[in-house]
């Protein structure tokens, strides 16, 4: 049969309840295991299974572990089992490794309130780009593309509108800009470098109506 093991991860219920109080649906935290330091990705998008993905600073290299319903995280299978003791470069032998005590220690990694940062949203952009037209984690502009289109009314109406991707980003990487505009056409520019208004757009400081 292979090997099989799950377990209830009381950190994610916790986790998770905070990520739904911004309204995100990926969340990110720190984890360290056997000198390996990773940014672990809590993926709650997919209702047909979440996942845990651990990223390694160092090399880049990438874990991705089911969260079955109820919390648990899942391995199933000898590949699993042996890409798990890879990634951490743990030894195989009798009475070298205990899941559940991995398991255990991940547990107490798990912050009980989930805060972003820049450095949340580098690594979310790391897991996942979100949108593949836009680089970079800071807003640097905005545009309003009623008050463009009744500018320039030589532009066909099916086009030059926010896409679905753009709006997905700023959800994710900043809620309360997402709140602000979510029903509105508005477009938010991002950058690789902070830009003069980048501040300002981050603390709603903006008429998002011009």
């Amino acid at each position: 049969m292979g090997y099989s093991y799950s377990g209830m991860v009381d950190g994610l219920k916790t986790f998770y309840s905070s990520m739904r109080q911004l309204n995100v649906e990926i969340g990110t935290f720190e984890h360290k295991y056997n000198n390996v330091i990773s940014d672990a990705i809590f993926d709650t998008r997919d209702s047909g299974g979440w996942k845990l993905t651990f990223i390694k600073r160092a090399s880049g290299n990438v874990l991705c572990v089911p969260i079955q319903k109820g919390y648990r995280f899942s391995i199933t299978g000898n590949a699993e089992y042996n890409a798990l003791i890879e990634y951490f470069g743990i030894g195989s032998g009798k009475g070298q490794f205990s899941i559940k005590d991995f398991v255990d220690y991940l547990d107490k990694q798990i912050p009980t309130e989930y805060r972003l940062s820049d450095n949340k949203r580098k690594a979310i952009l790391n897991y996942n780009k979100l949108d593949n037209e836009s680089d970079g984690i800071y807003p640097i502009g905005v545009k309003n593309w009623v008050v463009i289109h009744a500018k320039n009314p030589e532009l066909p109406e099916d086009k030059y509108h926010r896409t679905p991707k753009n709006l997905l980003k700023t959800k994710e990487l900043y809620p309360d800009i997402y709140n602000a505009t979510k029903d509105m056409d508005i477009t938010i520019m991002y950058g690789t470098d902070s830009g003069e208004n980048t501040e300002k757009i981050k603390a709603g400081k903006i008429d998002y109506k011009n």
